[in-house]
């Protein structure tokens, strides 16, 4: 079951962000963090993957009843992968698991006040492999935003100051 949702989405659509009124590259992420669904993590996987129906979902964040401060993520790139699953039988396999089971328990998570260019820095640092991972932005609202989402921002930035 959802334990709660975190800033619905309007209408059934995300929240447009902001990228038109950046034009600083240390605006705090918050601008360009949109909000995320959260679960438990004993939520069952059917569940989640339900979520992920909607083309506005790229994550859903997952608590740990059990660790309070414990937040995983769960990508829509790790949803497809999981469920594909062995010769095609994922989603037959995580019907009955539950969604922490298959989450990323240690997602890049910062500040909503934190700049723009310094969670680039921070997501460019990390893995290849998980490089592009989304980002989880927390304060008084927990939030998710993709790093291509911080890179087209930073590069309009740049193409406003180079221009100018």
């Amino acid at each position: 079951m959802i334990t709660r949702t975190i800033a619905p989405h309007v209408g059934g659509r995300r929240r447009e962000t902001a990228i038109d009124r950046i034009d600083d590259p240390f605006v705090p992420v918050g601008r360009l963090a949109v909000p995320i669904e959260v679960v438990d993590a004993s939520t069952l996987y059917p569940v989640v993957a339900a979520l992920f129906r909607s083309e506005n979902v790229s994550s859903v964040a997952v608590c740990d009843a059990a660790e309070p401060g414990r937040v995983g993520i769960v990508s829509r790139d790790r949803h497809t992968a999981v469920s594909a699953g062995t010769l095609g039988y994922g989603r037959a396999l995580l019907a009955r698991r539950p969604v922490g089971e298959v989450v990323d328990w240690d997602p890049l998570a910062v500040p909503q006040t934190m700049a723009v260019v310094e969670v680039v820095r921070l997501a460019m640092a990390r893995p290849e492999a998980r490089r592009f991972d989304d980002v989880v932005v927390h304060g008084a609202v927990w939030q998710v935003v993709t790093v291509p989402m911080l890179v087209r921002a930073l590069a309009d930035v740049v193409t406003r100051h180079w221009r100018a």
